[in-house]
């Protein structure tokens, strides 16, 4: 797996959680990590990189140029 299918991976749970925590616990709550969660995937449009990068990183993915013999 990649960097860039772990962040897929990583923001679609995360806007199931939001969508969870929206509907049983709180509105608010749930609104709030929805747009953190956008704003963070608009952010690493542009500079390539990702907060969970941090975690993936470890873990041992690469980008996929990363990978690629030149």
């Amino acid at each position: 797996m990649y960097i860039e299918n772990g962040r897929d991976l990583f923001r679609g749970v995360m806007i199931l959680a939001a969508a969870v925590l929206a509907w049983r616990v709180d509105l608010t709550a749930g609104l709030i990590l929805a747009v953190f969660v956008g704003i963070m995937t608009l952010q690493s449009v542009f500079t390539d990189w990702c907060l969970i990068d941090l975690i993936l990183y470890p873990m041992g993915l690469r980008k996929k140029l990363d990978n690629k013999v030149q």
